[in-house]
């Protein structure tokens, strides 16, 4: 019977042993050749005639003559060859060659390799080698382009895109502004490995918000060396007072007191979003608090005052502000503001008992928080703005903590996404509709702290305007709890999606299986087998992550297993924290 093609053709470890000690004596006499021919043609007399009996025997005359190689040759070929320094100058010029040619042919491949897509040949996906991810690495050309966003900022490193980690010994690097989405658990290097690298290196303003102490006592010190640090903390959190933001500030007409209104009532949305009729009440709310805004903000009274007036006190007092304000406006703007106001309050205390009071009910909710002396301070005045945040490389911290983060949420939504918007409007009135200097968004722990509402919209518009934004969850479960079903184009909406160790919501697990595709597999004992497939990342594969790593999907690239990039553990950031 003839054996099968692949039994006729396989070569034994003999073969094998011999094929590899031709190959290595082959190389032996060709670099010999090499490297005597250019000896004497660039310092003897011409490139000496060698034969390969005279190269054989060369071979082992050299290797007992190192000090100076031409003694290894017959006496016709070494009087026409240099002395030891020529020949070893000589060496020194083919290995350069040789390095810049390998490294050219390589560069070459990656770039082949990095442009044609995320499947292998046979149509199966794969992880990332090393050609596949050029366009995230650190490399100094990129350096240099970054230097041109940071000219504003200071001292620092310039850089380019997001520390997202290594592969292998390559630190990889988020393209220009990129969004980065993170899932991960407690203690799986979401902050130290991902907010904290980026936020001490970032070289522009930033906004960060986070409910664990940790994140800015690593940042803060380095944060304070490139610009002004304001830090947001109401209930006096931290070791240091809080500086202070007013929602009465923008409210001194109409549309700034609908805008302000409107901030703080997406987080009753964001809240009650799944609840039926939810989103009808916080919407009444965000009516019923403007013109109580809007009055404040105009008689100089305080936020304190807006929470009494919500609670039913001082109703009397309140009519005749707001009739006031019509009479002594000095212009005809300013009187239609006043009117308006007037009539949003003259057109709620009409309603219905029963309605009023569920109005009423959630707009005290929105605003429990400055029921407490603390919080009212933290409203005294206006330290942070967003023309102070963006002159510069400044800093803005939010801080809350996991037991009163959901009491402080209206407030601390109310904050960012004015600091947002004003972002915006400063991108969109400047050359090319984008900041001058790049603005981080870090948002660790989004699905505790300060879940905005329109992520999505932030997620798929903020590179456009030079605003690098980082949202950082637990898992796809926590982000269906704040976006329901939303969450998902919120996800999508981000580039860079990284998946960290330790993950158990299967869900997630299942969607980074299903992103990451499938590989096609061929038994290989039998050629005629048809071709398999299966997850190349499996959901419990993906739930046994090592610690310290993650699996980074960016984009159309293939996907790629990643060591963070741990501050602790790297000496530049070490020192900076």
């Amino acid at each position: 019977m003839t054996p099968p093609a692949a039994e006729r053709t396989r070569i034994g470890p003999f073969e094998v042993l011999l094929l590899a000690g031709v190959a290595i004596l082959a190389v032996l006499e060709g670099g010999l050749w090499m490297w005597t021919g250019t000896a004497g043609a660039l310092f003897g007399s011409g490139w000496p005639h060698l034969t390969l009996a005279a190269l054989w025997h060369a071979t082992a005359g050299v290797a007992r003559h190192l000090s100076d190689p031409r003694r290894g040759f017959s006496q016709p070929v070494r009087a026409g060859l240099p002395g030891p320094a020529a020949f070893y100058a000589t060496l020194l010029l083919l290995a350069t060659l040789a390095g810049l040619i390998t490294a050219g042919a390589i560069s070459v491949w990656e770039r082949h390799r990095s442009v044609s897509g995320g499947r292998s040949k046979d149509g199966g996906a794969r992880w990332a080698g090393a050609g596949d991810l050029v366009r995230l690495r650190h490399t100094r050309r990129r350096r240099r382009g970054a230097s041109r966003d940071a000219a504003k900022t200071g001292p620092g490193p310039a850089v380019l895109g997001l520390s997202l980690g290594h592969q292998g010994l390559r630190l990889l690097r988020a393209e220009e502004r990129h969004a980065l989405i993170v899932f991960g658990p407690a203690q799986s290097g979401k902050s130290a490995g991902i907010a904290i690298p980026n936020i001490l290196e970032w070289p522009g303003p930033a906004i960060v918000v986070s409910i664990k102490p940790d994140l800015l006592d690593a940042t803060i010190a380095a944060r304070r060396q490139r610009g002004e640090v304001h830090v947001f903390d109401p209930f006096a959190l931290w070791d240091q007072p809080s500086h202070t933001w007013s929602p009465l500030a923008s409210a001194r007409t109409w549309n700034g007191a609908l805008e302000t209104a409107q901030r703080i009532a997406s987080a009753g949305e964001i809240d009650t979003g799944s609840v039926k009729g939810g989103s009808f009440w916080s919407q009444a709310a965000e009516q019923r608090l403007a013109p109580l805004l809007y009055a404040a903000a105009r008689t100089g009274r305080g936020i304190g005052e807006v929470v009494q007036w919500i609670y039913g006190q001082g109703g009397g007092e309140l009519d005749r502000l707001i009739h006031r304000l019509i009479d002594t406006s000095r212009g005809e703007h300013e009187r239609a503001d006043a009117q308006h106001a007037y009539d949003a309050h003259l057109a709620f205390t009409q309603l219905a008992g029963e309605t009023r009071g569920s109005i009423e009910g959630t707009a005290q909710i929105l605003l429990s928080a400055y029921r407490s002396p603390t919080v009212v301070r933290s409203a005294a005045g206006n330290q942070i703005t967003a023309p102070r945040l963006l002159d510069g490389a400044n800093t803005v911290y939010l801080i809350s903590d996991s037991r009163r983060s959901k009491l402080l949420r209206p407030i601390l939504i109310g904050l960012l996404t004015e600091l947002l918007d004003r972002a915006y409007e400063t991108a969109n009135g400047s050359p090319n509709r984008r900041l001058p200097s790049p603005l981080l968004v870090c948002l660790d722990e989004l699905g505790n702290a300060v879940p905005i509402p329109n992520l999505a919209e932030i997620a798929s518009t903020a590179a456009s305007h030079n605003i690098q934004l980082v949202s950082i969850f637990h898992d796809i479960a926590q982000a269906r709890t704040r976006y329901h079903d939303q969450a998902l184009t919120v996800i999508n909406n981000h580039r860079a999606r990284m998946l960290l160790s330790g993950v158990a919501d299967i869900e997630t697990l299942k969607y980074f299986s299903e992103l990451v595709g499938e590989e096609e597999v061929k038994d290989r004992s039998d050629p005629d087998a048809p071709v398999r497939r299966r997850p190349l990342a499996p959901p419990d594969q993906l739930r046994q992550i090592k610690p310290q790593h993650g699996l980074l999907v960016y984009g159309s690239l293939r996907p790629a297993q990643v060591r963070l990039r741990l501050y602790f553990n790297d000496r530049k950031l070490k020192n900076a924290a």
